[in-house]
């Protein structure tokens, strides 16, 4: 009976295991991220794009779906995210915010320039 037990344990425990090649959690915090904070200016880069400067060598490209030309850029423009970090790949509750009264431009895509991009701009 204790082996029964003991074999059941075992493949109770298996059934727990990550599969191979799974995500661990030091693989979550690997993310590349940046708080809304950090942005230190704001340029547009096409039609629907537009580039976040955080550091020497840190820039972003948000896009949005309505015309880059709607922000109002007489005003202050801000980055606004439900989180506390904005992370590439993850659009979800980020929006650009634009004009007199602040009107919310919805993110769909984050990306970060390359390190030779960002300089060469």
């Amino acid at each position: 009976m204790l082996r029964f037990q003991l074999l059941a344990a075992l493949l109770a425990l298996g059934a727990c295991a990550s599969p191979a090649g799974a995500p661990t959690a030091s693989a979550s915090n690997d993310r590349d991220c940046f708080r809304s904070l950090d942005v230190r200016s704001y340029g547009v880069v096409d039609d629907h794009r537009v580039r976040l400067h955080v550091g020497p060598t840190r820039e972003y490209v948000l896009t949005i779906p309505q015309q880059t030309r709607d922000l109002d850029w007489t005003h202050a423009i801000s980055v606004r995210s439900l989180s506390s970090f904005i992370c590439v790949g993850d659009p979800s509750g980020v929006q650009l915010m634009g004009g007199d009264p602040p009107l919310p431009y919805q993110v769909t895509h984050i990306e970060r320039l390359s390190t030779d991009v960002a300089q060469g701009s």
